[in-house]
């Protein structure tokens, strides 16, 4: 608004000025100079002075038309003015989101730095497993392991339901006496064998192939195979130790037990008759999960064997029971006899007293002296219960060699 004022007052001195020097030229153009040259000065004059109020309209239409152009940007900044405090309000909030990113970016950074150790001792200990897997006591002693923890983890109690490392007549190839790792006993006195072998070697040089060209499934195929070789080789060796024979009447079946489900399956991929020659020799290769509930099912039959145990010893202390009750009812029936009899006695002797012996007392009639007449119990006093209850004697032999008792 002050701009176009400025602009405005510029303008009116400017034609004031002009018009000023326009009349100071005529002036003295007419004083000194020949009326034809005072002509066209007067024409170049009024010319120039044409030119100059052109000139101050169009200024002062410009200045009318910033006039209206201030009056128009004042309505607009006053109708920008919330959105500019929306802006403002929008452009805080922003600054916190880029805040809170950036915080959520470094704490991103740090849990992927933390995911990046642990992935890079996963790794190392990985290698090292693995590095400890291709040694057979390593393997050995994982198998025993995780045999040891199925077990326990199917209900079963050490030196109750199963053994470990008992030996058998059987003598190994070294000259010791062979030992299954796992006896689990069966009610009835009966016995199972269960050894855990670990075939790993040539599953772990299958796995390192990635490749999925030709060549690279011809390579991983045969070691497959040659690892189901290597579990067929364990299935020959426990069949010729023969644990069965160690235990007579038992199940003729020896357990093999696999410490990994893969170990088993990709045997029976690359040799789908291994499962059926192992229960022709009498072995039965088990992983994991089917171990489990083979040993499962032989602790439910543990406890419905113990179930029926305590059955027949609870009805063996019934019979018992009921023995000792005929003994006992048959002392009292003697006790209640003699009670009767003893009554009677008692009864006679103070008729007889009555009757024959306070008579004869009375004939000393100089004798101030009362005499006690003892008194007869009355029968209802004196009656002794029976037993009515009946279903206690057992037989008469039985009931008189527990009389005895």
């Amino acid at each position: 608004m002050n701009i176009s004022v400025s602009v405005f007052v510029f303008a009116l001195v400017l034609c004031l000025v002009l018009g000023g020097l326009l009349g100071y030229f005529f002036a003295q153009s007419r004083a000194l100079r020949s009326p034809a040259r005072n002509a066209q000065e007067l024409a170049a004059v009024q010319s120039t002075a044409a030119a100059a109020t052109a000139r101050a309209e169009r200024l002062t239409e410009e200045n009318n038309s910033l006039i209206d152009r201030a009056k128009s940007d004042q309505d607009i900044l006053r109708a920008l003015a919330p959105l500019a405090q929306q802006l403002d309000s929008m452009n805080r909030r922003v600054q916190g989101m880029q805040e809170t990113q950036a915080a959520q970016r470094s704490q991103l950074h740090e849990q992927l730095d933390s995911a990046a150790i642990t992935q890079r001792e996963f790794a190392k200990e990985t290698h090292s497993l693995r590095t400890a897997l291709t040694s057979n006591s390593a393997r050995g002693t994982w198998g025993e392991v995780e045999l040891r923890r199925i077990v326990e983890a199917a209900g079963m109690l050490p030196h109750v339901d199963f053994s470990e490392q008992q030996a058998t007549s059987q003598v190994s190839t070294a000259g010791s006496a062979s030992r299954p790792d796992v006896t689990v006993h069966l009610p009835g006195g009966f016995h199972l064998a269960i050894d855990a072998k670990v075939p790993l070697s040539a599953l772990l040089r299958a796995q390192d192939i990635t490749g999925e060209d030709s060549a690279a499934r011809a390579a991983r195929d045969g070691l497959l195979k040659e690892h189901a070789k290597a579990v067929r080789s364990h299935i020959n060796e426990l069949a010729k130790r023969n644990y069965p024979a160690d235990f007579p009447g038992s199940p003729y079946l020896t357990v093999m037990f696999m410490p990994a489900e893969s170990l088993l399956s990709e045997a029976l991929k690359a040799d789908p008759a291994l499962l059926e020659d192992a229960l022709a020799a009498g072995i039965a290769p088990t992983s994991p999960s089917s171990l489990l509930a083979l040993l499962r099912s032989v602790a439910t039959v543990w406890s419905s064997a113990k179930v029926t145990e305590e059955a027949q010893e609870i009805m063996m202390l019934g019979r018992t029971l009921v023995s000792r009750l005929n003994t006992v009812a048959g002392h009292l029936d003697s006790l209640g006899t003699s009670l009767q009899r003893s009554v009677a006695a008692y009864n006679k002797t103070v008729a007889s007293i009555e009757s024959r012996l306070l008579v004869t007392a009375r004939s000393f009639e100089s004798i101030d002296a009362p005499l006690a007449t003892p008194q007869e119990l009355s029968s209802e006093k004196a009656q002794v219960r029976q037993f009515t209850a009946g279903g206690l004697a057992v037989g008469g032999s039985s009931e008189s060699a527990d009389r005895s008792e």
